[in-house]
């Protein structure tokens, strides 16, 4: 994962002028999943089909809507860079029936509905950002450029609307955006995988004679986790941050079958990084159920 992502690095979007920033990050929204995050409204798709928000996607919701709220406040007067971390819509795969739509385009419509609302309630404004990460092929396949195209995200280099992999630079600080690529630990050891991650992220870095991240973002595993690396040039000590976000699904049947004890951890997180550079401690915004 490293050596990819490190041979990536060295064409990072480089940034528009320094003024405080937060990322808004979301990731894991697995639209048009009966257990994910939905409409709060009957939806009315094709060929007769509608969908209700059942019991478990109300509760979301309203942790989704308390979340924009405190979003908003936390975004206030402040640049807005908005990035979708992967897994956008939930697609159609292990034979799983449990979605309002099989079409892959009214997931899509469904998922740019809601962060679009997202984007209005948490006070979006001229010279705000998004940006999309792709997710799961299965779950995917290549719509999420095609949300990304509808939502006015920003390009790739090669004109594309989501990145395999996203190094964004803001307020000096650099970041990069994969969607897989660390899990979180268990137990003890919760945090520890993550840390690791960081230290051959570092050492790549190193010895191919490029900028090591400030920041790391991940998603996939739906267990949010945050942790940093120290390391040190000579006698300079630097701290490199890493995050895996959490999703706005929970388990669906086939991951009661992988994970069948761990609860849900329902949210998206906050990172501010102000004008000076400076990199605050992320602020995570989670429901934890047993839904």
């Amino acid at each position: 994962m490293t050596d990819g992502i490190a041979s990536m690095a060295m064409g990072y979007k480089s940034e528009s002028p320094k003024i405080d920033t937060v990322h808004v990050l979301l990731s894991d929204l697995h639209s048009a999943s009966n257990y994910a995050l939905f409409l709060n409204r009957i939806w009315q798709g094709l060929d007769g089909m509608n969908h209700a928000p059942n019991s478990v996607q109300i509760k979301i919701r309203d942790h989704w809507d308390a979340m924009a709220d405190r979003f908003a406040m936390r975004c206030d007067g402040k640049r807005i860079r908005l990035i979708m971390d992967g897994d956008a819509i939930e697609g159609f795969h292990h034979s799983a029936t449990d979605v309002a739509t099989f079409n892959p385009l009214e997931q899509s419509e469904i998922h740019v509905e809601i962060v679009s609302d997202f984007q209005r309630r948490i006070g979006w404004k001229r010279g705000d950002e998004i940006y999309y990460v792709k997710g799961t092929k299965v779950h995917t396949e290549d719509w999420e450029n095609w949300i990304g195209n509808e939502m006015n995200a920003v390009m790739t280099p090669d004109g594309y609307y989501a990145w395999d992999f996203l190094p964004l630079e803001t307020n000096g600080a650099l970041s990069w955006f994969v969607h897989a690529g660390a899990a979180a630990g268990d137990g003890d050891n919760e945090g520890n995988v993550l840390r690791n991650v960081l230290k051959r992220i570092n050492s790549d870095a190193v010895k191919d004679h490029i900028r090591p991240p400030d920041i790391v973002y991940f998603g996939h595993v739906h267990k949010p986790t945050y942790n940093v690396h120290a390391s040190r040039d000579g006698m300079k000590f630097r701290l490199m941050h890493a995050v895996i976000l959490p999703s706005m699904q929970v388990k669906t049947r086939y991951a009661w079958g992988k994970a069948p004890i761990s609860r849900n951890k329902i949210g998206a997180v906050t990172h501010e990084i102000k004008a000076d550079g400076s990199i605050a401690i992320p602020e995570f915004d989670v429901m934890i159920t047993d839904l």
